[in-house]
């Protein structure tokens, strides 16, 4: 029990470095590649530089797609309970750890959630991002001052997003 306090603090603790620390200049090709692949398909949705930048904060790009503390799973970190609901399947083992797969390996399954909750939490909050950002993380307690954080940091990682030359040309 020990260790997997450990191992968790450390895990949130990376995570948040590198959200905190995101600097365009450090992107790699694949990681270039998927961000374009993202923005792909955000763009009719005009939601692009949301879902990229909570992929760099929620899953560092892809190389954290398990959150055992949290039951949030794959690249945009999605909690497992909001996807049986959102997709109104009986919440038993074997859909939770299905969903949770598909989270994890499907990039079109895993962006449609990301999606639906953005679209959700814009229909609540309007135009307002820093709520729907905060939404995304907190639910309905996007006022806490872990959710403004949240947002914060989102805005921070689409302005340095947005120095990419590769992406914007795209």
């Amino acid at each position: 029990m020990l260790l997997k306090t450990i191992l968790s603090i450390m895990l949130l603790l990376s995570l948040n470095l590198f959200a905190a620390d995101f600097k365009a200049s450090d992107l790699t090709n694949d990681d270039i590649k998927l961000l374009k692949q993202i923005k792909r398909y955000g763009q009719q949705y005009d939601l692009s530089y949301s879902l990229m930048a909570i992929a760099v904060k929620e899953s560092s790009l892809g190389r954290y797609k398990v959150n055992v503390d949290s039951f949030d799973y794959g690249l945009y970190q999605a909690n497992i309970n909001t996807v049986i609901r959102r997709h109104q399947v009986k919440n038993s083992t074997f859909n939770r750890n299905r969903l949770a797969m598909m989270l994890i390996n499907d990039f079109k399954f895993a962006t449609s959630n990301a999606i639906a909750e953005l679209v959700y939490w814009k229909g609540i909050h309007g135009d307002n991002w820093f709520k729907i950002w905060a939404s995304y993380n907190a639910g309905f307690n996007y006022d806490s001052s872990r959710a403004m954080r949240y947002s914060k940091d989102i805005k921070v990682i689409i302005n340095e997003l947005k120095k990419v030359k590769q992406l914007i040309e795209s």
